[in-house]
């Protein structure tokens, strides 16, 4: 290149305002440190302060975050259905084969205590195991023969049985 042409690029680049080119430069810097965060319906946001969960759950909608220092953990509190397959033992030693349904949420206002405490994977860590137990621990209080003539008393206690169980972790039953 030529000197006449360098000096043609020199005067094009000083032609571009110094506060249009730092508003540009800004600009470009918000929008890839995203320093917002939508929340869906139907979730809470669990704000984590250079990974430590802050009391303060976000509702739903657009929220903004210092990028870098916040991250935001999206949980789901709308209601879900986990169906388990168990095997338990009656109480005259007849092998009961049974699948459950169970319809759970968890409570929005705590779901960053429910973060920290057990995580994302509260289903397989909480849950599943509750429901192994409650059903070994009904089934077995109740003949073969009173399991399936009784079925509304039996599912009504374990209903029961796993509101008390899932109630400590903040995770609820819903009908």
């Amino acid at each position: 290149m030529d000197e006449r042409t360098m000096r043609n690029m020199r005067d094009g680049v000083k032609k571009v305002p110094t506060p249009i080119l730092a508003a540009a430069i800004v600009i470009l810097v918000f929008l890839f440190a995203k320093p917002w965060v939508q929340v869906g319906p139907g979730q809470r946001g669990v704000v984590l302060y250079f990974g430590a969960v802050q009391e303060s759950v976000l509702a739903e909608g657009l929220h903004f975050r210092i990028p870098i220092m916040q991250e935001v953990v999206l949980m789901d509190v709308k209601v879900q259905k986990v169906v388990t397959d168990t095997v338990a033992a009656s109480a005259d030693l007849q092998d009961v084969t049974s699948s459950i349904a169970l319809n759970y949420h968890l409570v929005p206002d705590k779901a960053n205590i429910v973060y920290q405490t057990i995580g994302v994977y509260y289903k397989e860590r909480i849950i599943d195991p509750a429901i192994l137990e409650v059903v070994k621990a009904v089934s077995a209080t109740y003949t073969a023969e009173a399991l399936i003539t009784k079925r509304p008393q039996v599912s009504e206690a374990m209903r029961v049985s796993l509101m008390e169980r899932l109630k400590d972790c903040l995770l609820y039953t819903s009908d």
